[in-house]
């Protein structure tokens, strides 16, 4: 995949996470694949930056990325060029999040949606939808992660590997759980073996305040810090 691979920076804060099941997020607009292949990164980035002094490293130079920067809350950041392979060939799907004290996160708020090409036609029906053969995965850390080890209030979330810790959702209701039979992404897998990455985004549609996060890894690309 050729995805933008961004130097390791460093971090500190505190958390609370809204938890959920299924996900309540608002009616707002979402990117779109067909667009971040086309745009710049402005074009893809909605109230969602870079910012300096926050990390789960530590330190006065460690960078996140902040979701809810101004006014509205709702925001997203999508990640250009991670579509078109196998689900089955995903490695890792990691983040750590950090939510202030004052922030109010509502369930499925913040987020990954993965959006998937269950059928792996080379489309997505989801769009305008309702989903008819296609589905929208949702990597909630309010249900998948574990406290982090540097403390500060920062969780982990290893949404492909975690094994005992985590749940994953889809649009059609489905429900996986990590247990003695497998984590919840080997079921996911499981559940739809044939399907393609279709497009993946951050987003927090269901939140008053702002998040951080940081260290997201897509397989072999790492996002630390701003290009």
């Amino acid at each position: 995949m050729n995805i933008k691979k961004m130097l390791v920076g460093t971090a500190a804060g505190a958390l609370m996470l809204g938890s959920s099941i299924l996900p309540a997020f608002a009616d707002a607009p979402r990117p779109h694949r067909p667009d971040v292949v086309t745009e710049e990164p402005a074009g893809y980035v909605y109230n969602a930056e870079w910012v300096t002094g926050t990390s789960q490293d530590g330190g006065a130079k460690g960078q996140s990325i902040q979701l809810g920067s101004d006014t509205p809350d709702f925001a997203y950041y999508a990640f250009q060029n991670w579509w078109d392979q196998k689900l089955s060939d995903i490695t890792k799907i990691r983040a750590s999040f950090l939510t202030p004290t004052t922030t109010v996160n509502s369930g499925g708020s913040p987020r990954f949606s993965l959006e998937l090409d269950a059928d792996a036609n080379g489309s997505f029906d989801c769009e305008p939808g309702p989903c008819v053969n296609d589905v929208v995965v949702y990597l909630d850390p309010a249900t998948c992660s574990d406290p982090a080890p540097s403390g500060g209030g920062w969780i982990e979330s290893d949404f492909t590997g975690d094994k005992t810790n985590c749940v994953i959702n889809d649009s059609n209701g489905n429900v996986y759980t990590s247990d003695a039979d497998g984590t919840a992404w080997s079921k996911l897998v499981a559940e739809y073996p044939d399907a393609k990455v279709w497009f993946m985004f951050l987003i927090q549609d269901a939140t008053v305040g702002t998040n951080y996060v940081d260290r997201i890894m897509l397989d072999s690309a790492f996002f630390t810090k701003a290009p």
